[in-house]
């Protein structure tokens, strides 16, 4: 998988690379502002899965793939990001104060620091 997460006082860059990866996720990435972000965590792959609905564009297959746009159980309108490539273990969350997208999941290999980072720039903001 092929996705890059730079993250700075300001913001969070999501960027996906390669072009089997932005075709399954429906985007070359985005620009999150910071001050939208709630706060970032690590997930396992049932907790992140709770409030997974309809895929409204991106590929899913059990086990192996969940990319894309998905709705939020019981939350109609609201939409998740996902991209996700056969990890079962932990996965980094980031929730947000937007409807779309009111979360992030993402598999990455740097998903505990790039957690602690996102968290240490919103208890930054909180405080000043």
């Amino acid at each position: 998988m092929s996705v890059n997460l730079t993250v700075s006082d300001d913001a969070i860059d999501v960027e996906v690379t390669g072009w089997f990866d932005k075709a399954m996720c429906l985007t070359s990435g985005f620009h999150l502002p910071m001050a939208d972000v709630v706060g970032a965590r690590l997930v396992s792959w049932d907790e992140a899965r709770a409030d997974l609905a309809w895929r409204t564009g991106g590929a899913y297959w059990p086990g192996l793939i969940a990319t894309g746009w998905y709705s939020v159980r019981d939350r109609p309108g609201v939409r998740q990001w996902w991209c996700v490539h056969r990890d079962r273990d932990e996965l980094l969350l980031v929730d947000t104060r937007l409807e779309r997208p009111c979360r992030l999941v993402i598999a990455h290999d740097d998903r505990a620091r790039l957690a602690w980072w996102i968290n240490e720039r919103v208890a930054r903001r909180a405080d000043g």
